[in-house]
């Protein structure tokens, strides 16, 4: 289903900046569970080069309170981060995404990176994000901590999503995990990820099991807003350390998971030769790797990609 192209007018920009909660919840083999509010810039790549005008404390490639770097993202021996991303998509589904293609992520703060997860939303031409279009591949760069490797799923949406009863359209996938994220997960485990689109707003959803049973899941709500000069400073006075935050975060709930008795998984490279998981991934560059259990009501096709 399409949705209409409700561009903003010319000289505005069409980036917004994503405001909500994120959760996350450990079921077994101990229980663990905390929330907090975030903050997230959703960018449109065309707009890399202007985003950065709206304020003096914004900058790309040098340091500043906010910052974009290159690096950072997909590819970074790319120049262009958009033209990188359409190559990939291409690559991995056949369709070269001809709509607004949309990063998900954390900006630098103070010079300062964290992001586990970045989303890149690819549209189909004319569709746009705030009137909760779907987009058609969705792209999930994967950064584990602290060992600081990448990964990528690919996820291609289905042809047909129809709206719920409260006006939701949602995509669901189920795949098997090939990159070692945290310490406290191992390899032998699946994924059912879930993304809702209803206008402004946006949640993802994320199951890990393992032998049928959740084991953890996280879930991020937001909504958007558009990106201008007096949003960005009222941004900066609410999450002043976003990504320093979330990083901090993790470390002192990891060293709480580990008081708790969690146990500590190794990562697959060090793992013995012989063990099923020993550099589960590494190789992977368009691995199918689809799982759609009967029970996950799941549809769209995943690949995985090490980067």
């Amino acid at each position: 289903m399409s949705i209409a192209d409700t561009r903003p007018v010319a000289g505005t920009l069409s980036s917004h900046w994503l405001e909500g909660s994120i959760r996350h919840r450990r079921k077994t083999p101990v229980t663990h569970e905390f929330s907090y509010k975030t903050g997230m810039l959703a960018l449109e790549l065309s707009e890399w080069d202007r985003v950065t005008g709206l304020s003096p404390l914004f900058s790309s490639e040098r340091f500043n309170w906010l910052s974009l770097y290159r690096k950072d993202y997909f590819r970074p021996d790319s120049p262009d981060l958009l033209t990188a991303i359409r190559d990939q998509t291409e690559e991995a589904t056949g369709w070269r995404p001809d709509g607004a293609v949309e990063l998900i992520t954390h900006p630098r703060y103070l010079g300062y990176v964290f992001n586990p997860v970045s989303f890149y939303f690819c549209y189909q031409a004319g569709e746009r994000p705030e009137a909760g279009a779907v987009p058609r591949v969705i792209l999930a760069q994967i950064t584990n901590t602290p060992w600081h490797e990448r990964h990528l799923y690919c996820l291609e949406t289905s042809d047909d999503t129809g709206e719920s009863s409260g006006g939701w359209r949602t995509e669901r996938f189920g795949f098997r995990k090939r990159f070692h994220v945290s310490p406290f997960n191992g390899m032998e485990q699946r994924y059912q990820w879930t993304f809702s689109f209803r206008g402004p707003e946006l949640r993802i959803h994320m199951n890990v099991l393992q032998d049928d049973t959740r084991h953890f899941d996280a879930t991020l709500v937001v909504q958007r807003t558009p990106l201008t000069r007096k949003q960005l400073h009222r941004t900066l006075r609410q999450f002043p350390l976003e990504a320093i935050k979330v990083a901090a975060g993790i470390y002192w709930h990891a060293l709480k998971l580990k008081l708790k008795g969690a146990p500590f998984y190794t990562h697959p490279d060090k793992l013995d030769e012989s063990d099923p998981s020993h550099r589960l991934g590494r190789g992977d560059q368009g691995l199918d790797v689809t799982d759609n259990n009967a029970n996950d009501r799941s549809s769209g096709k995943v690949s995985s990609w090490r980067t």
